[in-house]
This record gives structure tokens, C-alpha cells and sequence, in this order.
């Protein structure tokens, strides 16, 4: 019976397949109807999973806010001690940051983890646990006081790639050498790092030889008192959990009706990148359709340090025994309105936008020279100390006459607006308005009395609590910085920022030439091999080029100037080349060399932005993300590489929330969401081999065998619970018997060895192969580039596949690859600015464990001048139809461009290249003499919006040519026709090309800069 109500709640907790209580029971009575036996009831499936829960640990519980709010959250304590006492995630966890050497790929290896966030508390050392900031003796029998623990290799010869060979990792502590006197313990001043090996005695060791005590100059390093944790720990070794948290508005319907709730995910930070990827480690924390986000936030950050001052005892797994554990937060993910709000920063639309630094300003200000070139760099930072002293200064101002005017004067100087607090600040001047407000034949109330009545009424709604209560909880949240710690985000900022800008603008130039069908001409005639850019349709890019979303921008980042190299203006392709190149810096898991990528990468930024200031001088005023772009080196060299702390991941996990908020009968939505997560979870966690404490036996167990190894022989059921099992080929493998049988004699291998004097192989009979695995994993077909291994020369290389021998014995294992080789040319495309390579007549043979991965080449249309079309038949169905469509047809020109702009497999990429190519040159020379242009350009236009809308021609302006690209549409002198009917045409602007073009692209009409007008 145990087994039936096991298997049955495996099923009904499907995070993706949810059920409805109706198919629920109609599932159960078709089981019953087929003849099974003993099928558990709905109602008893039901109060099995309340007792699991209860027994495994409920972390739910009501929550009602300052305002009145009711909603519900689960403890962030539970899921955390699950991550520990489960095996599937357990082992793969980081305990320490990690000096990642010259390179770094994982989130530990950012200098908030390293360096500036608190250390984790404990090291533990031939069975004796050490904390920071305790005295403690090596076993030279000198002194010592740790103040960090951490990995590193430093003992490595390649510090390089340490950061992937976590077993070479040894702790060290970074502290202070402590020297034993008769006038008490005297601390060095400087730090040094020392590793953990050397440690023999702890402070419970020696507490008793300390009567010396410590000199007055070493007091500011240690004091001879046990660290706190040693009492609460109890002997359990003690580790810190750095948490990602994310929040959002989701709709809670499946159709288009917008029913906005908030939602909070986190995720455990010692967890690799390539778990936190994973659906199973993002944990649901709370979500309401009523509550404000930061009412959501303070109950979240009240988890955080209700579970951090008392300490989690959980199961460890990975060592068989109990531990206590401190979470602590490391940075917000989400997209820049609610970063902005988590900043309790007024948003993008405000004179100052940024809510990392106090870049902006006024209009005319951002317009002048100093102002626009303020934009292309970092400003002064904020910091919370000064929010919350703004925001104190907005309270004070609210008792004052005036307030309204003030407040808002103080928001358009400042930038801050703390949603937390705005409703008692507005009532206050609501109140304030109603007091001074003189009744007729009445005199007017005292000022002192108004002020009085509003300090009152101020301190009847904060309800006991103090100010800083009542105003936004992350501003004073221990180890968080809010301003530096919400990441610049690469999906909404890039994808769906700048380059969905980029894409609205030249699909509008596009339109307006007529050359939108040869643009997608040349989309569906591109080579897509070893590009992994599944989204590109042309027929629905181009049909649905007003909506698309991020998976359709970072498919066209990768080959826009391939596409359109003549039909657009010199700056325009440019900005492309330029994309492509920030787009696969951005998007890089693995950094080899920090310093070098770092500078490389502001390097990008900075060009970028100048080729903007040529294409459309005011969009980076009036769109922040082209500002925010400055920042992500920063938060790169703080969090690690971008994509950790992409939000492409709780994006996804949407989708399961919102799931739980259809198959709900939406009469308590907080509390049902949550106790649905609480039941899934603690499933998954039973399922996957976790363990609870179970009180009846006073010890940690978990699951039978039976309920162990379930998962292992049904991964259907792994897949609906969130764990994908991933089944990678071995390289030098095929993933198709051979076709057709030659002889040794007969193959293009064959001549290859003859031509190279090569001793023939051992085997006279092979079949001839259609595809091979790489090292990377990937099946390349035959007539395939890839890049390989040139065991004679001893390099890598790029080659086309032209032969697959496969070995008659094995006939799974690829023996003989012949490839056709390529070679770089001296310099990179004068236009496109990628390497270029031709085809030559030399051939070789490699083992087919030779070939490292796919590499995406485009034939060089442009210089071979491919301008013919030829036709294909269209598929539908999986059925070749008569439909046809127009594609390109190459001529033949042996020349081909390397897609440095590819994603995938950018590192073998990188490296293929000579050391002359790396290196591409800036599309802008004179970024000062741009700027100074734009400048007078956008000044120009504001001359010309004044003198009533008559073109004001500059000195600089009198070269059409110069004109920005985006703006020559909208702008480009024309001869005034006459008025039609008596109605000027300026007064029908509402039927202009723009506004048609806006309203087919489903764009707002707000001028032409609108393709990025709603923020994200």
C-alpha cells in the first residue's frame, strides 16, 4: 500500500505535468477500472502527503504585513537544510569561495565571495573545528587568527584552469601572524595567508594559556573571546550559504488576461553554475496578488535573518553528520524596474536613471557635452547610507508646508522614491494638505499644530515600530550593498534592450528601402551549423519582427551583419559587428584570464556606444541600458561571469509557478502556491535519496531502497520531477551504423595516405559514415566544418569534413575522418571585421577523437558578390511541399568568414585563431569628436523644436551624410509640398510611415525611439 501512495504522489507532483483534483480522480478510477488493486482514494493520497510533509518539516507559514496584507511564505531554513541532507545536490557543492587563479567561471570566484562579504565562519582541521577571528596555534608552535577561509591552488603550475580542478583545491585562511610577549599577544599588521594544514591547536585548546591577554595597539584585531558560533554550533561544523534571490510579476492565467502576481525564488549560491541552471535548485520562497513587492522582501529578509541569528541545524550528507548553517544574502536577480524598486530608486524614466551610480541630470544637461559624456562612464556611487538618508529627509519634508512640490523636487534631484514608504509619506502630505487648507472665516492653523498632528498620526501608523522599520528592508540588510548588488542583467538589458533597439530600427530602414524580402532571402539562405541559434525562422522573424522575444534576439545577434552587409548604412552595420562581439563576451561561462576579458570587454562597451552616438545621438539619454552596459564589468568582476547572474533561469521557473496559480481554485492563491512547492518538494526530496528528522527515532533517515532506486530505473519520471538525465555520446562515436561498405582501396582516405606516404592500416574493409561525435559532444555531419586537432603540426585547425570511415568491428566507433583544410588569410574583412579563411586543396587524415567541435562558417557572399536567387521546396508536416521559396545561391569562391560571433564554442573559437586575428579594430577612432557631434546634433534638434519645426542647419550639419542613420528617415531634408485639403501634412503626422510601421510592429507611437519604450 506504501508503494501505491509512494508512486501515486510521484506522479501528481509533477512540477511541469500538474494535475487538477478532477483528473486527479479520473486517473485513479481509470487504474481501478484496468483491474489494479488496492488504488489509494484521492482523499487518503491527500492525507498521506499532509503527514509526509508534517513528518519531513512544513516551512509554511502566514505572514500578514504592516499594511494589512495577508500572504503566506515558506521558510528559507527548510529548503536550505535540504540542499544540505540531499546527495543530489550536497555533492556538488562549493563549501568556500575560491581564488579561481587568472580566470573565473563560477559565482564563488567573484570578489564579493572572495573578498568583501563575511567569511564562512568555520574550517574544520584533523577533526577540530577552527573559526575566524579566534586565536589558535600552528604547529610551529607559533600564533596565529584567521580572518578568511578559501580555496586555491596556489601550489599549481596551471592557475589558469584551476578553477575547474576543484580536487587540486587546498583551504587556506587569510589572516594575521600573533606573537606571544610578556606584556600580552601582539598582532601583526599586516595580513597573510597561510594553509589550513598547519593548524594543530584551537582556541578551546589554549583558552586556558591566554591569561597574557592582548596589547592595547592589537585589540583592533583580536579579542581573546570565543567566536559566538562555537556556543550555538554545540561542536557541528558551521558553513555559510550565500543566497541569490529573485523577484518578479508574473501573471497568474493562462490566457492573455493579466492577473500580476509577485513572486520571490532563491537559489543556494555554493551550488556550481551548472546546478543553479537546473530546475530542481530554484526553490520557491513566496508570492501574493495582493502584497507589495517589498512587503514580499521584508518578510523574505526576516527569514533571512530570523534562520542567520539562530543558526540552521541540518543533515550533512556528504559527511554523515549534523551542521549548522547561516545564510546570508549575495545579490538580488531580476529584471531593472524591480531592481530599481529593490534600490528604492524612482525607476528608468527619472533625470537620474541609474540606480548603481548618480549618473544624469536634466534634459539639457544630459545634452550638453559634459553631460553626454558622463553617460559613457561610470559615476559616483550611491550607497545605502545615503538612500536611507534621503529617504529620512523625504519624511521630514512631508511634515513641512508644501510637501508635494518638495517630495517631488527631492525624487527629480536625487533619483530615490522608496516604495516601501510612499504610502505613509502620501498620506502624510494628504493630511498636511487637509490641515492647511483655511476654512472660510476661519484663521489658519498654527504651523507648530499641523506639525504636531502629523508627527502624531506619523506615529500612529508606524504602529509601534521605529522609521527604519517602515521603510525599504533591504536598504539595511547585513552583507547587502542593494545598489551594487542587483547585477546589470544581460537578458533584459542586452537582448531585450539594445538589441531589440538595434533590430526595431533596422527592420524600420529596411522597410522603408523595400529590401525586408531580401532580407529574409538571406536569413533562410544562411549556413546554421555549429551556430545552436534554433530560432531562426525567417518567414516568422520577419513576419513577427514587432514581437519577438530573447531567444530571437540572441539567434540574430550572432548573424546580422552576415545578412545585411549592403542594404543598411556603414554606422548600422557597425552597431551589428559590434553586438556580436559584446554578445559572446557577455555570454561567456568560463573566463581564462579576468584582467584580459575584462578589458576586452570594456573595450566592446565602449565602442558599442560610440557607433550609437553615430546611429541616434539621444537614445542614450532617453534609454538607461545603453548607461547600464558600463557597469557590467564591475558586477562581472564582483559576481563572476554574467550568465550567473542571468535571470533566464527564474524566467523559466515562471512558467511552474504560474501553473500552480491555474490548477488552484484561486481562493487563497498565496497559501495554495505554497503549500503546492511544500508537497512537490518534499517529494522530490524524499525521491531523490533526502533525509528528514524523524523524531519517533531520534535520528536523520530517509527513503527504502525500493523508493532510492526508483528514479534510477524510470528517468521519465526524473524528467516531469525537474532532474533531466543528460546522455552524451562518446567522442569519436557515430550516431548511425555505416551505409555503405568500401574497401580500403576505394576511399578518399585512402589517397590522402598514399599522397602523404603513410603507412596503410591494418583493416582492408570499412562503411562509409554520415556523421561523428566531437569532444564537445555534438554530431557533425558529413560535408561539416569543424575545428581539429592537427596532431602533426601540433595545433588546432578548421577543416571540412569530407570523408567518415567507420571501423567493420565496432561499427559505432568512427576510425578515419579525411577533412579539406582551411587557412586564415593575413587580415580580418575590411567591412565585417572577421577572420577570414579559404578553402585550400590540401587534405589529411585524423582519428575522429581528433575532431574538437563545430564551428559556424558563412561563405563570403560579399566579396564573391552572390547576388542570384535559386528556389527550394518548403517543408510542412514533414512533407515536402510544391510550395517554394526564394534562397541564394553561393558562387563559387573558395573564400568563407569565420563567425567569431557564435556562442557556441566561442573558446575553441578563440583559441583556433592566429595571434595577429584576435584582436579587432574600433569601428570608432575619434570616440571625443563623435560624442562632440552628437551633441551638437541633438542641440540642433532642440533649435529646431523651438523655432517651430524648421530645419536649423549647423555648420557640422551640412553634409547629409553625416546625419544619423536612424534619424535620416524622420529628418532627411525634403521639399514642403503644399497643403492637401487645407490640412497641412505636418498636422496628419498621425498617418505618417513611422506611425503605420509602429502600429503593424504592435509598437507604441511615442515617437521614433519607441521600440524600447516599455522598460524591463
Amino acid at each position: 500500500m506504501f508503494q501505491k501512495h509512494f508512486l501515486t504522489s510521484l506522479l501528481f507532483s509533477s512540477a511541469r505535468l500538474p494535475f487538477s483534483d478532477a483528473q486527479k480522480k479520473a486517473a485513479l478510477s481509470w487504474a481501478k477500472e484496468l483491474g489494479a488493486r488496492d488504488i489509494p482514494s484521492l482523499w487518503s493520497v491527500k492525507q498521506s502527503n499532509d503527514r509526509i510533509s508534517e513528518l519531513v518539516g512544513n516551512p509554511m507559514r502566514k505572514v500578514t504585513s504592516a499594511s494589512g496584507n495577508i500572504f503566506y511564505i515558506n521558510d528559507i531554513g527548510h529548503a536550505i537544510a535540504k540542499d544540505y541532507a540531499n546527495p543530489l545536490t550536497r555533492f556538488s557543492m562549493m563549501d568556500y569561495p575560491e581564488d579561481g587563479g587568472l580566470g573565473m567561471s563560477q559565482v564563488c570566484h567573484g570578489q564579493k565571495m572572495l573578498l568583501e562579504m563575511p567569511s564562512p565562519p568555520a574550517a574544520r582541521v584533523g577533526g577540530k573545528v577552527y573559526f575566524i577571528n579566534e586565536l589558535l596555534q600552528e604547529r610551529s608552535g607559533a600564533y596565529f587568527v584567521p580572518e578568511r577561509f578559501f580555496n586555491a591552488s596556489y601550489g599549481s603550475s596551471n592557475q589558469r584552469d584551476s578553477q575547474d580542478l576543484r580536487q587540486d583545491k587546498e583551504l587556506y585562511a587569510m589572516g594575521r601572524a600573533v606573537q606571544y610577549t610578556d606584556a600580552g599577544f601582539i598582532v601583526s599588521d599586516e595580513q597573510e595567508v597561510v594553509p589550513v594544514s598547519i593548524f594543530r591547536r584551537s582556541f578551546e585548546d589554549i583558552k586556558d594559556e591566554l591569561a597574557c591577554g592582548v596589547t592595547s595597539s592589537s585589540e583592533k584585531y583580536l579579542k581573546l573571546v570565543p567566536h559566538p558560533l562555537r556556543e550555538k554550533a554545540k561542536g557541528r561544523m558551521v558553513y555559510s550559504v550565500p543566497l541569490i534571490i529573485f523577484m518578479d510579476d508574473v501573471s497568474g492565467n493562462v490566457s492573455k488576461q493579466w492577473n500580476k502576481h509577485h513572486a520571490i525564488y532563491m537559489s543556494n549560491a555554493n551550488l556550481p553554475r551548472e546546478m543553479l541552471e537546473k530546475e530542481f535548485c530554484v526553490r520557491f520562497v513566496t508570492s501574493s496578488p495582493h502584497a507589495a513587492p517589498m512587503e514580499l522582501m521584508h518578510s523574505m529578509e526576516e527569514s533571512i535573518s530570523k534562520a542567520a541569528d539562530s543558526g540552521i541545524i541540518a543533515w550533512d550528507c556528504k559527511f554523515d553528520e549534523e551542521v549548522l548553517l547561516v545564510p546570508q544574502g549575495l545579490f538580488l536577480a531580476g529584471d531593472n524596474p524591480m531592481q530599481a524598486e529593490e534600490c528604492s530608486h524612482a525607476g528608468l524614466n527619472c533625470n537620474y536613471f541609474c540606480r548603481t551610480c548618480h549618473v544624469g541630470g536634466t534634459k539639457e544637461y544630459k545634452e550638453s557635452e559634459a553631460g553626454y559624456n558622463s553617460i559613457f562612464k561610470e559615476g559616483d556611487p550611491r550607497t545605502p547610507e545615503d538612500t536611507i538618508a534621503q529617504v529620512h529627509q523625504q519624511f521630514d519634508t512631508a511634515l513641512c508646508s508644501g510637501a508635494a512640490g518638495k517630495i517631488a523636487a527631492a525624487t527629480t534631484s536625487t533619483g530615490i522614491r522608496d516604495s516601501a514608504s510612499s504610502s505613509l509619506i502620501n498620506a502624510l502630505v494628504e493630511l498636511g494638505k487637509k490641515l492647511r487648507k483655511r476654512e472660510a472665516g476661519q484663521p489658519a492653523s498654527a504651523e507648530s499644530e499641523v506639525r504636531a498632528a502629523l508627527e502624531k498620526q506619523l506615529e500612529d501608523m508606524l504602529q509601534g515600530r521605529t522609521l527604519q522599520d517602515a521603510i525599504n528592508p533591504l536598504l539595511g540588510m547585513d552583507g547587502l550593498n542593494v545598489h551594487m548588488d542587483t547585477p546589470t542583467e544581460i537578458l533584459h538589458t542586452v537582448l531585450l534592450g539594445v538589441v531589440k533597439y538595434f533590430w526595431g530600427q533596422t527592420v524600420f530602414l529596411l522597410e522603408k528601402a523595400k529590401l525586408l524580402n531580401l532580407f529574409q532571402t538571406r536569413l533562410d539562405s544562411l549556413e546554421r551549423d555549429g551556430l545552436n541559434a534554433p530560432s531562426l525562422n525567417a518567414e516568422y522573424i520577419c513576419h513577427y519582427k514587432g514581437g519577438l522575444i530573447g531567444k530571437h534576439f540572441k539567434s540574430l545577434a550572432q548573424i546580422m551583419p552576415f545578412v545585411i552587409y549592403d542594404l543598411v548604412p556603414k554606422s548600422v552595420l557597425d552597431g551589428w559587428t559590434t553586438i556580436g562581439e559584446l554578445v559572446v563576451l557577455v555570454w561567456h561561462t568560463k573566463i581564462n584570464d579576468t584582467e584580459s576579458y575584462l578589458a576586452s570587454l570594456t573595450r566592446t562597451i565602449n565602442d558599442f556606444l560610440n557607433v550609437t552616438a553615430q546611429c541616434a545621438p539621444s537614445i542614450l539619454i532617453s534609454k538607461p541600458k545603453f548607461h547600464f552596459l558600463v557597469h557590467l564589468p564591475a558586477y562581472i568582476r564582483r559576481f563572476g561571469p554574467a550568465i550567473v547572474f542571468s535571470t533566464e533561469r527564474y524566467e523559466s521557473f515562471n512558467h511552474v509557478f504560474r501553473l500552480t496559480c491555474i490548477y488552484s481554485n484561486r481562493r487563497a492563491p498565496s497559501r495554495d502556491t505554497c503549500a503546492t512547492f511544500t508537497r512537490n518538494d518534499t517529494i522530490k526530496h524524499i525521491a531523490t535519496g533526502g533525509y528528514w528528522y524523524d523524531a519517533n527515532a531520534g535520528r536523520w533517515v530517509q527513503g527504502g531502497p525500493l523508493v532510492l532506486d526508483y528514479l534510477e530505473g524510470h528517468p521519465e519520471q526524473g524528467r516531469l520531477l525537474g532532474i533531466p538525465r543528460e546522455s552524451l555520446a562518446d567522442p569519436g562515436a557515430t550516431s548511425e551504423s555505416g551505409r555503405e561498405f568500401s574497401l580500403w582501396e576505394d576511399t578518399r582516405c585512402a589517397e590522402i595516405f598514399k599522397k602523404d606516404s603513410l603507412q596503410r592500416p591494418s583493416h582492408s574493409r570499412y562503411y562509409q559514415g554520415g556523421s561523428v561525435v566531437t569532444s564537445e559532444h555534438e554530431n557533425v555531419q558529413l560535408g561539416g566544418h569543424i575545428i581539429f586537432q592537427d596532431t602533426v603540426e601540433n595545433k588546432t585547425r578548421v577543416g571540412r569534413i569530407r570523408e567518415i570511415l567507420i571501423s567493420t568491428a565496432t561499427q559505432r566507433s568512427v576510425t578515419f575522418v579525411a577533412l579539406q583544410i582551411f587557412s586564415f588569410m593575413p587580415a580580418r574583412h575590411h567591412l565585417l571585421h572577421l577572420p577570414c579563411l579559404r578553402l585550400e586543396n590540401k587534405e589529411c587524415v585524423v582519428m575522429g577523437t581528433d575532431i574538437i567541435c563545430a564551428v559556424n562558417l558563412q561563405h563570403n557572399c560579399l566579396d564573391a558578390k552572390c547576388t542570384d536567387l535559386s528556389t527550394k521546396h518548403l517543408w510542412q508536416e514533414r512533407i515536402q511541399t510544391d510550395r517554394t521559396t526564394s534562397i541564394v545561391e553561393h558562387q563559387p569562391s573558395p573564400e568563407y568568414l569565420l563567425n567569431t560571433f557564435s556562442i557556441h564554442n566561442y573558446q575553441h573559437i578563440h583559441s583556433v585563431l592566429p595571434e595577429f586575428l584576435r584582436e579587432t579594430p574600433l569601428r570608432v577612432a575619434d570616440p571625443s569628436a563623435v560624442r562632440k557631434t552628437a551633441v551638437q546634433q541633438m542641440q540642433g534638434k532642440r533649435l529646431a523644436k523651438k523655432s517651430g519645426g524648421e530645419v536649423v542647419n549647423l555648420p557640422h550639419d551640412e553634409d547629409h551624410s553625416a546625419r544619423p542613420a536612424f534619424d535620416r528617415a524622420k529628418n532627411s531634408p525634403r521639399q514642403r509640398l503644399p497643403p492637401r485639403n487645407g490640412v497641412s501634412r505636418r498636422a496628419r503626422g498621425s498617418s505618417s510611415n513611422l506611425s503605420k510601421l509602429q502600429r503593424r510592429m504592435g509598437e507604441p507611437r511615442q515617437g521614433f525611439h519607441s521600440c524600447l519604450s516599455n522598460p524591463c
